[in-house]
């Protein structure tokens, strides 16, 4: 058994209606708007202070009307859709993870895009443990037997076990979050795929504003508060996961 890596996730949210027959004036620059995905590359990023001007490009990036992904070597991504933008970071599995880089990123991207209509923050922490050179059923095998240890110690509330993908809960200890287990195959690029569990917590920050100014500041405040539950969900998987 290997264990992975952590990636925690923040997808921005901001979805707006289309209007199949805008007039032909500028937009005003007040109101809120939607992003073109493929006005978001790498240099517009780094010219507008919202990464580091050494940061270096992991591949090419794909930048269509649709979609943008673009991939850096310090593990950091940015995926942009029309209706909302992730900003992902890979961190290798440590006793002593470091700080997260994407709350910074994430701040400066708002500090650019202001006028964009932002309705809801989602932290999506993920960890895999992957299993290399096992048997096809590994993974599924050490679910069973998480979950039979963490039920029979009172530990844990299973909400479903469809699909070797339950959702439990830490009960007794009081700052805890929901998880995820499922099996998965993990492949990074140019290796072929392993068998894998993965753990995701999910954290939701919906923003509720009367002015810009007021929902900036909310975004930034809900943006850097993702920390404390950073950690406790750092938490909640090392109780898991420690040994019984």
């Amino acid at each position: 058994m290997h264990s992975n890596s952590t990636s925690p996730c923040f997808p921005l949210a901001h979805p707006t209606h289309y209007d199949p027959n805008p007039p032909r004036t500028r937009p005003h620059p007040h109101r809120p708007r939607q992003q073109s995905p493929s006005s978001s590359p790498p240099t517009f990023l780094q010219g507008s202070g919202i990464i580091p001007s050494d940061w270096q490009l992991a591949r090419q990036p794909l930048l269509t009307p649709q979609i943008a992904q673009i991939a850096f070597t310090n593990g950091i991504n940015i995926i942009a859709h029309p209706s909302s933008i992730t900003f992902t970071e890979n961190i290798p599995t440590t006793n002593s993870p470091p700080a997260l880089k994407i709350p910074d990123i994430a701040c400066n991207y708002l500090q650019t895009q202001p006028h964009l209509n932002y309705q809801i923050i989602t932290l999506t922490p993920r960890t895999f443990i992957t299993f290399p050179d096992s048997e096809d059923n590994t993974a599924r095998t050490y679910i069973a037997r998480l979950l039979a240890t963490q039920t029979d110690s009172g530990q844990l509330a299973v909400g479903n076990r469809e699909n070797s993908s339950p959702t439990f809960t830490l009960s007794p200890a009081p700052h805890t979050c929901p998880l995820a287990i499922s099996e998965v195959q993990l492949q990074k690029e140019g290796n072929p795929p392993q068998n894998a569990v993965l753990f995701c917590g999910s954290f939701s920050y919906p923003i509720a504003a009367n002015s810009l100014g007021e929902k900036l500041e909310q975004l930034k405040a809900k943006i850097q508060q993702s920390s404390h539950h950073w950690q406790t969900y750092q938490n909640t998987l090392n109780a898991i996961l420690q040994p019984q």
